[in-house]
């Protein structure tokens, strides 16, 4: 798959020298296993990695090894069949995707929160918008990056579809909308919350 928008390089970079917090690593995650293009460039800039250690001398693996990885690949919880769910969120979905969703008082639109173990101010979700349903207006306070994994949606900067990488910095607002003929799947890393307009921003200042 070839997606239209991708990740900065400075992105990338953090990715292949193992910076940033796990939400930063499994979104990056999801963008590749959409992306050739961004899958072969991160294969490069391994590469020097690569040699480096290909270089070094041969260390003799412990006995159990094996058995670890198995037992924890064992306690991922499985890819759910027919869902758009990449690998990549595998460690981070619960063992029954039927709880936990919120809605944000939002008909056609809920999202779960998939990482609890992140820095304060930080989050992980699983987002999932039927076909054609609007979010509201609302202004972000930290940067919001996203993948998405199935369908698409569209807001006042454009439109997003399968594999493409989409950015709101802080101060930015926007009412994102589903795409009318398919369901919107996507994983977003959030840094500070949102901040809504209208009604619900006024319900929201008073909880």
């Amino acid at each position: 798959m070839n997606p239209r928008l991708h990740p900065p390089e400075t992105r990338l970079l953090d990715h292949v020298a193992g910076d940033g917090d796990a939400a930063a690593r499994a979104l990056m995650d999801c963008h590749l296993a959409l992306c050739d293009l961004c899958a072969a460039q991160v294969a490069e800039l391994s590469a020097p990695g690569g040699r480096f250690l290909a270089a070094q001398a041969t260390l003799v693996p412990p006995a159990d090894l094996f058995s670890r990885i198995q037992a924890r690949i064992a306690q991922e919880a499985p890819v759910q069949a027919g869902l758009p769910f990449t690998k990549a969120l595998a460690p981070y979905l619960p063992s029954d995707l039927s709880k936990g969703w919120r809605g944000a008082l939002t008909p056609g639109f809920r999202f779960l929160d998939l990482a609890a173990e992140l820095p304060k101010g930080i989050g992980l979700y699983l987002v999932h918008m039927a076909a054609g349903a609007a979010f509201p207006e609302h202004r972000h306070q930290g940067l919001e990056e996203a993948v998405i994994l199935a369908g698409g949606l569209a807001d006042e900067t454009g439109q997003l579809e399968a594999g493409d990488w989409g950015a709101m910095v802080e101060g930015s607002r926007h009412a994102p909308r589903a795409l009318a003929d398919e369901d919107c799947w996507l994983v977003a890393r959030m840094e500070g919350e949102i901040l809504f307009t209208g009604w619900r921003g006024i319900l929201q200042r008073m909880v």
